[in-house]
């Protein structure tokens, strides 16, 4: 029995006509805007989805923060017609 862990190439997993995830990045609105402009020049597809955290302010209170979560795609998605 081998002692070596196993290596899992996650590409063969993901299907074929699915688009590779490139990167993920936490950002703001703004910031998000620019990098969804930014990929669009590029030829890349992004997934842009948002969400509230809760968070500590400097006097110890707690805030609601909003982040945005862009996952950088290989290509853009591609949409069915139907």
């Amino acid at each position: 029995m081998s002692t070596e862990p196993e290596v899992v190439d996650l590409s063969l997993l993901a299907e074929d006509d699915e688009p590779r995830v490139i990167s993920t990045h936490l950002c703001g609105p703004e910031e998000a805007v620019e990098m969804v402009r930014a990929a669009q020049t590029l030829g890349l597809g992004v997934r842009l989805q948002n969400r509230i955290r809760i968070d500590t302010d400097e006097d110890g209170e707690e805030i609601a923060v909003e982040e945005w979560i862009l996952e950088l795609l290989d290509s853009p998605p591609e949409v069915d017609e139907d």
